[in-house]
C-alpha cells in the first residue's frame, strides 16, 4: 500500500499573525471505451457495452415444465406404477431425476441477467498495480516559472502480462509550501488542463484537498490497457502569482475507475522548483537571542532585495501558535529610525497581516526591517510559536523564511 494515497490531510498551521507589509494575497485522447473484464469460460457474461439483454441456451427454458421436483405427488406416481408391475427398480431413475439439476443451474445466469444495458464503465480484472507512469516534457528537479504555461505529457503502461486494465488518468499537485494559504491545506493556485479529442478540458482540480476525493475525477477520461499497451495524454498548468516560490510535487495515478478502493493505486511523483523572475530574494534572517516566550518582546530582523528595486519592496511578518492567535492576542511593532511604531493588524486567511506602509534601512539594493511581536499572554500547555518572514514587490512574492520556532516553556 502506497504511502502517498492515505489521506493527505497537511498539518493544520495553528492560528497566525501575519504582520504582512506588503499586499497580502489569499488568493491522447479521451478513451472512453469500455471492456468487459475477461471471465471463465465455461460461464456465461455479458459485456457492458452490450445492446440487449443476454440470451439464455434453449436447454434453460424447456425442461422444467417436463420434470417434477421430487417428493411431489406427481414425482411419486409412476414410481408406484412401477411398484405395481414387479418392476422393482422403477423409482429409482425418477428419483434422481438427472436432468433437472442442470436445468437449475443453467437457469441462474438468466435470473440475473440486467433488464437494461449497464453504463459503459472500463472494467478491470484487480486493482491499479501492474500501472507503469511516466512523465515527459518536464525534468526531475526541474524549474517552472510563476504564471508561466507549462506543457508535460504523462503515459500510463500495462506492465502486468495477465490481463487488461482500466485506468483513470489522475493528475494534481501535492500540498504546496509556497501556496497562497497554508493555515488548513497548502492548496496551489492556478488551472490544469487536459487534452481531450474534443480539445484542452480545464479540470475542476490544481492541487490535491484533505482526502482522496481528488483520485475520483478522471472517470470521464477512464480507459482499458491490454497487456503491454500504454496511453499518453497531454497536460498543460499554469501557477498564479498568487503563490510565492517554493519546491512543488505533481504527482499521476492509476486509481480504477468508478472505484472508491485506492489501497492499490499506482502513482509516479515529479518534483520540480517553482521560480519566479520579479520575485524578492531573502538575503539574511537574524533571529531573535532568546528562544523561551514569555510576555516580553520578541524582536528580530531580515534583509531582501528585489529585481525590480527597492522601491516596491514590502515586508511581510506572520507569527502563528497552536492557541490560535487573534489581533487582540498580540502586538507587531516595526523599528523606525530608532522608535517603535505599532502596525495596524487584520485578519487574512485565517493569519494576521500588517499595514505595508512601514519603511526599513535602505542599503544600496537591499532593505532591512526590523520588528518586534509581544503577546498579551504567554502560551499555555507548552504551545509552540512560530514567527516567519518573507516579502513582495509589485505582486510579486518570496519565498517564506521561519526567523522562530521554540517552545514555550
Amino acid at each position: 500500500m502506497n504511502a502517498s494515497v492515505i489521506a493527505r490531510i497537511a498539518k493544520i498551521a495553528p492560528l497566525a499573525v501575519v504582520a504582512a507589509v506588503g499586499v497580502a494575497a489569499c488568493g491522447p485522447t479521451n478513451g472512453g471505451a469500455s471492456v468487459a473484464a475477461s471471465a471463465p469460460s465455461t460461464a456465461p457474461s455479458a459485456t457492458p457495452d452490450a445492446g440487449a439483454t443476454p440470451t439464455a441456451p434453449a436447454t434453460e427454458t424447456a425442461p422444467p415444465a417436463a420434470e417434477p421436483a421430487v417428493g411431489t405427488p406427481a414425482a411419486q406416481a409412476p414410481a408406484a406404477a412401477g411398484a405395481k408391475s414387479g418392476v422393482k427398480a422403477a423409482a429409482k431413475p425418477a428419483a434422481k431425476l438427472p436432468a433437472e439439476p442442470a436445468a437449475k443451474a443453467a437457469a441462474k445466469p438468466a435470473a440475473k441477467a440486467p433488464a437494461e444495458p449497464a453504463a459503459p464503465r472500463p472494467a478491470v480484472q484487480s486493482g491499479g498495480s501492474g500501472i507503469g507512469i511516466t512523465f515527459g516534457g518536464l525534468s526531475e528537479g526541474g524549474q517552472i516559472g510563476l504564471n508561466d504555461l507549462v506543457s508535460f505529457t504523462v503515459t500510463w503502461k500495462n506492465n502486468d502480462a495477465t490481463g487488461t486494465r482500466g485506468v483513470a488518468p489522475v493528475v494534481a499537485t501535492q500540498q504546496y509550501e509556497g501556496a497562497p494559504c497554508t493555515m488548513m491545506l497548502a492548496m496551489a493556485e492556478g488551472t490544469l488542463e487536459r487534452k481531450d479529442a474534443s480539445g484542452w478540458k480545464t479540470l475542476d482540480h490544481l492541487s490535491m484537498g484533505g482526502g482522496m476525493d481528488y483520485a475520483g475525477t478522471a472517470d470521464d477520461a477512464a480507459f482499458t490497457l491490454a497487456a503491454g499497451e500504454s496511453r499518453t495524454i497531454e497536460y498543460r498548468m499554469r501557477l498564479s502569482l498568487a503563490n510565492r516560490p517554493g519546491r512543488i510535487t505533481i504527482e499521476a495515478d492509476a486509481p480504477v475507475p468508478y472505484s472508491k478502493n485506492y489501497l492499490d493505486m499506482a502513482k509516479a511523483e515529479l518534483n520540480a522548483e517553482v521560480v519566479d523572475s520579479h520575485s524578492p530574494q531573502m538575503l539574511s534572517v537574524m533571529p531573535p537571542a532568546k528562544g523561551v516566550i514569555t510576555t516580553g518582546p520578541i524582536p528580530f530582523s531580515f534583509r531582501v532585495s528585489s529585481p525590480d528595486g527597492t522601491a516596491g519592496l514590502r515586508p511581510r511578518v506572520a507569527v502563528s501558535s497552536s492557541e490560535w492567535l487573534t489581533p487582540d492576542d498580540v502586538t507587531v511593532e516595526a523599528l523606525v529610525g530608532d522608535v517603535w511604531k505599532p502596525v495596524e493588524l487584520k485578519n487574512d486567511c485565517g493569519l494576521v497581516t500588517v499595514d505595508p506602509n512601514v519603511p526599513g534601512v535602505r542599503d544600496g539594493n537591499t532593505v532591512e526591517y526590523t520588528f518586534r511581536a509581544t503577546l498579551k499572554q504567554a502560551p499555555r500547555y507548552g504551545a509552540d510559536v512560530d514567527i516567519r518572514v518573507s516579502a513582495e514587490s509589485n505582486g510579486h512574492q518570496s519565498v517564506q523564511r521561519s526567523v522562530f520556532l521554540r517552545d514555550a516553556r
